[in-house]
């Protein structure tokens, strides 16, 4: 992920599907899942939604169906996955060492020198993909 800017969907899509089955999982919907997203450039929106229950699912749905239900419900296009999960922040400089996933989110304080030239401390929540903020809406949406 290294030099990539968050509105790359190499980066911020691959954040958002950490965050979607780590949603999916922690809500019950199948005991491992894998999402992947396709998209196709100058276009917003996914090309295709992909989710792989490795035949785990616990709902009486099929992997497409999960998959149309996942659509529903995570906005995936690039601006909206950004602003979820608060990918301009300056949050990259923590995942230098010891990886991007598998990581605790935390409220740190940080400072930086802005491209002017001052100094800005600022809050912000780092690996906010990590989060379990969907179990919820998840839940909801698939009756569980």
């Amino acid at each position: 992920f290294s030099g990539k800017d968050p509105s790359k969907v190499d980066r911020s899509a691959a954040y958002a599907n950490r965050h979607i089955a780590k949603n999916l999982v922690a809500a019950g919907v199948s005991d491992q899942i894998l999402v992947q997203v396709s998209y196709a450039i100058s276009v917003a929106q996914p090309m295709g939604i992909f989710v792989n229950t490795y035949g785990t699912s616990n709902v009486d749905l099929k992997d497409g169906e999960i998959a149309e239900k996942v659509k529903a419900l995570f906005d995936m296009r690039p601006a909206a996955i950004e602003k979820r999960l608060k990918l301009r922040n300056p949050i990259y400089k923590e995942t230098a060492a010891y990886g991007h996933m598998g990581r605790t989110p935390e409220i740190k304080t940080v400072s930086f020198t802005s491209p002017s030239g001052e100094v800005v401390t600022k809050e912000v929540e780092t690996f906010t993909w990590e989060k379990l903020d969907y179990v919820d809406a998840v839940k909801k949406a698939f009756d569980l």
